[in-house]
């Protein structure tokens, strides 16, 4: 069996389906995008996922055990969440990714659990933040933390919200170069929500569209096609190859222009910076 076993995802809020008969799997290390429109899931997903929405259809598995039946420790053992945003609290950096040790902390934590917090930090090249507090530092370096905090709780699977909010370009390849090196070297199985296609093409395995709530489709790099990126975010492309890769490239036709007065929008879904890599 897959590391992430998902099927028959359903959830509604009252009476708005959001998703509706989700299924895919993941093996352990890979890393998986979930890619979209805004509004179409992608963050309750996760949160279904994660056991903080209860949905009220289908199963998750993560390693043959059932999350919707864990709580607190195994729970936290089984799967890290990073969300979109976190409450700022008066800590430091260096305490607040060591909270990610709780699950296995009995009375206090230990010579490991400290280790592994520096040596997580570092990965992070945060370890000249280790000593200020939360309210010290930027935006970007806050979203950092948190995704520390995620990978020294040593999760079976690590779920991220958009880890790239707040991180300019730089930042982005960054954390998710050393994301993608502790995901691995760990065997964790990762699945993110990004914006950015082509941020998610180079760094991720396989990649599941949702439309309606649905899924559109699933698969490795093969089915980003330009008419899949046409029937999901409703906008015509260009799938080209880029040192070996697909690379998404927006047309900016003049019926585009004069349908979508603010092509700049597209930014939200479609990386436009062809300098990127």
């Amino acid at each position: 069996m897959s590391m992430l076993h998902v099927d028959d995802l359903r959830f509604a809020y009252d009476s708005l389906r959001v998703l509706d008969g989700v299924s895919f799997e993941a093996d352990e290390g890979q890393i998986v995008s979930i890619l979209g429109p805004n509004g179409t899931g992608k963050t309750t997903m996760l949160k279904c996922i994660c056991n903080i929405h209860r949905p009220q259809g289908g199963k998750v598995m993560v390693d043959g055990s059932d999350v919707l039946s864990l709580a607190g420790r195994e729970l936290a053992k089984n799967i890290g969440y990073v969300p979109q945003s976190v409450p700022m609290s008066r800590m430091t950096v260096f305490d607040s990714v060591l909270i990610g040790r709780r699950p296995y902390i009995e009375i206090s934590a230990g010579k490991e659990d400290v280790r592994m917090t520096a040596e997580v930090i570092d990965a992070l090249g945060m370890h000249d933040l280790s000593l200020r507090y939360l309210n010290e530092i930027s935006g970007g370096e806050f979203q950092k933390v948190q995704i520390a905090r995620a990978l020294v709780q040593e999760p079976k699977v690590l779920i991220l919200d958009e880890p790239t909010n707040n991180l300019d370009i730089s930042n982005q390849h960054t954390t998710m170069h050393m994301v993608e090196d502790i995901v691995r070297s760990r065997g964790m199985t990762t699945v993110m929500t990004m914006h950015d296609i082509n941020l998610a093409i180079h760094y991720s395995d396989r990649f599941l569209f949702l439309k309606d709530g649905k899924v559109a489709a699933y698969g490795d790099v093969d089915v980003i096609t330009e008419d899949l990126i046409e029937d999901v975010y409703g906008i015509q492309v260009d799938v080209i190859e880029h040192r070996g890769v697909p690379f998404v490239v927006p047309r900016h036709s003049s019926k585009y222009v004069h349908e979508h007065p603010h092509p700049h929008d597209v930014h939200d879904h479609l990386l436009n910076d062809r300098e990127r890599f």
